[in-house]
Order: C-alpha cells, then structure tokens, then sequence
C-alpha cells in the first residue's frame, strides 16, 4: 500500500507541473494581445513631438497640447517625415533649419536603429563574414572564407573547410601588435552585402577594450579604439551610417546609450541624453533625420519617448506612456500566483522560468481548495491533504487531482 501511494504522489506532482506549464500556455494562447503604443515623432516645424495615428485619414496629428492637424497640416509640420510626400505635391520647402533641402541630404541623414536584448542574450555561431573594405569594383562581393574569433583568429575556407595559415597569421599578428587581449569576448558586425560601404567588426577583448578589425587591400586593418578606457561597454550594434558620421552604437553596462563617432581617424563616443535602460530587458527604437532624432525606449512598465538635437544628441523633448493590462494579464494575475514557462525572457536560450503574478491568485487557490476539501474528499486526512495541495499548486494542482482515479479515496 506505502509502494502504492508513492507512486500515486509522483505521478500527482508529475501532472501539476505539467499542469504548471500548459493550462496558463493555453489561457495565454487565448487572451495574449502584444502591447499597443501610440507612435510619436518629433517635427522639425512643430518643434515637439507629436502623436501620429495613420488610422484617422482626416486628423492624423495630435501635438501634445491635444490640438489636432489635417493630414495636410501633418505633412508641413513634419517635413522631414513626409518630404517624399511634400516632394510629390510640390510643397517641399527650399530650406529647413538652415539647410538647404535635397533629397540626397535627406536620405543621407536618415538614420534607422533598432535593439532587442536578445542580441545580447542568444546564442551565436561564432562565424562571421570579413568583407574587402575598399572593394576594386562598386559594390561588396560575399568573401569565399569566414573567420572565428575567440583565442585567436583564424580564417576558414569555406569550400574546403580548411584554415587558411597564411591569412590567419597576418591577422594574429596585427592584432597582437596593436595589444589585443585573447580571448575574445564578442565580436559585432553587419554581414549584409548589399550596404553602401564595409567597416569591418568591433571586438571586446578580454581586458574590456574595444577594438576595430577590417580588411583594406586584402591586409588587415586593427585599431583599438580607446572606447574600454571611458565605457564599461556591454554591447555593439553596428550601423554604417550613409553619412560616415559613426560607425554604430554603444550599450554600456549601466544602461547608457553611445553613438562611436569617426572624426579624422579617431573614434570619439558621444552620449545620446537620455535616462539609462535596462538592456537585459528594454527595447530601443531610433529614427533620425538632418536635424532631429526620435528616441523610443520600451520597458515592460511602459514606453518613453525622447527628441533629440541631431547634432549634439542632447534632448529637447520627452513623453512617455504607461503600458495598458491586457486580458492574459488580468487572468494570469487571478488564475496563476505562479506559473511556469520554458522560454528564457528576451533571450532565445530555452530554460525553465518560475513567473510570480502576486498574492491575487491565492484567493482563487482558496476557493479551488474549499470546493475540493467539500465535494470531492470522504476521508478526514484527504480533505486536509487535498485542500493543502490545491491551495499550493492552485489549477493545476486542482485539474491533476481530478483526473487522477483514487482522489476520492
């Protein structure tokens, strides 16, 4: 009999963590909606930032007074946002903060910037693409090797899979002169060929600096940039700007956001002003025209927006809003006190995950553990049993002993 319920009790435990994990899988399923945020830009005319709804066909602009525009109205004041749209009716201006407007200018300074953590909490290959930074044709040509960076660099043929000694050891060697520290913490780039120019990868050595690694002329090309003596840098995300005025951005480990800029051979970061995030779990969005950048930081709390001067990086504006509780909030909070999950928060590691919701979810377990205690338990010792295990484990511990075919006994 003591064999009996032991193997009564594990399969019990076995069904409420599954319990634990698919029934708020399935109620998720059904009344998860990803948060909705309003779309703001700052316009260079209307010298704020303005709330954009491209729903409304008629009154698309609401500036932060509350005062609503025409679309029309909505394309003047933010030129810089609609001057394909200016261009085509004829309304571009000639000259907007002291510039004179062209086309080429404008797409010249546009400025797109996007970061998730999850690119600073997944799994990589350890691969990347070297590119010919001074190509002898226009355009990049995908290389016929890659090259691994970790306690030294070597270069691979990717047709034959062997490393390529000669190559290898020219790299080794620039990078051991210019002091570059193995091994390699992380190494970023943008392998994608069909950007205007290359500037090679930025690397983390193991002392914290940052170094600058591309191939000119078929020759190595390694700079340590300085940065690791002024940053605590966590993290690089390269943009080859069509403007050549940085090479990408900077996250530090306390949160700060840095553009590298590259002026006559130096590397020189510049601080976007801004309050500092959480990059294990804040989202960054940047979109940036000739003379101003808007800012948008994602925190699971709610979503703040930032103005910024282009040059300076220094902030004209803010607003933020607060994020709105969807259904699958409202349940989990009533239904789970805890539940759990196998998807690792803003990474794309796969590990178990207890989430905590509060107390709210233990009124519920109470509930579910009086109408056990009363309806479904004969024996004195399993009603005390029952209504503690349900109180405990709540649904799932709930669904599990009604499946089970002794929990009456």
């Amino acid at each position: 009999m003591k064999f009996k319920n032991n193997i009564y009790y594990i399969i019990l435990i076995f069904f409420t963590l599954i319990g634990v994990w698919a029934i708020p899988s399935l109620v998720k399923k059904a009344t998860y909606s990803p948060d909705s945020y309003l779309f703001v830009y700052y316009g260079a005319i209307l010298k704020d930032l303005g709330i954009i709804d491209y729903k409304d066909k008629k009154m698309p602009l609401t500036d932060m007074q509350g005062n609503r525009y025409t679309t029309a109205e909505f394309d003047s004041l933010m030129p810089l946002l609609n001057f394909r749209q200016l261009m085509s009716d004829g309304r571009l201006p000639d000259s907007i903060g002291g510039y004179e407007v062209t086309p080429p200018l404008l797409r010249s300074k546009s400025v797109v910037f996007r970061y998730n953590p999850v690119e600073l909490q997944t799994p990589t290959t350890g691969l990347y693409f070297l590119f010919e930074s001074m190509p002898k044709r226009v355009g990049l040509e995908m290389p016929e090797d890659l090259f691994r960076l970790k306690n030294k660099i070597e270069f691979i043929d990717d047709k034959t899979n062997t490393v390529l000694q000669e190559k290898s050891k020219q790299f080794q060697q620039a990078l051991e002169k210019e002091g570059y520290a193995f091994p390699a913490q992380w190494a970023s780039g943008n392998p994608n060929p069909r950007k205007a120019y290359d500037e090679g990868y930025f690397s983390l050595d193991a002392k914290g600096n940052l170094f600058h690694i591309k191939m000119v002329n078929n020759r190595p090309f390694v700079r340590n940039t300085g940065v690791g003596s002024l940053i605590d840098v966590a993290h690089f995300s390269m943009l080859e700007a069509a403007d050549k005025r940085f090479y990408g951005f900077i996250l530090s480990k306390a949160g700060n956001v840095y553009i590298l800029e590259g002026n006559d051979g130096k590397y020189e970061p510049l601080k976007l002003d801004m309050p500092s995030i959480d990059i294990h779990q804040d989202q960054i969005s940047i979109m940036g025209n000739l003379l101003h950048w808007t800012v948008w930081v994602t925190t699971p709390e709610a979503r703040f927006y930032h103005g910024l001067d282009a040059q300076t990086l220094k902030q004209i504006a803010t607003y933020s809003v607060k994020r709105s509780c969807n259904n699958w909030d409202r349940a989990s909070q009533w239904l789970f006190p805890y539940y759990l999950t196998f998807e690792k928060p803003n990474s794309d590691y796969i590990s178990p995950q207890f989430h905590f919701t509060g107390a709210c979810g233990l009124i519920v377990n109470a509930l579910l553990a009086i109408v056990i205690c009363v309806f479904f338990s004969r024996s004195r010792n399993k009603k005390i049993f029952n209504a503690l295990f349900v109180l405990l484990t709540g649904v799932a511990g709930f669904v599990s002993l009604l499946i089970l075919p002794n929990f009456r006994k």
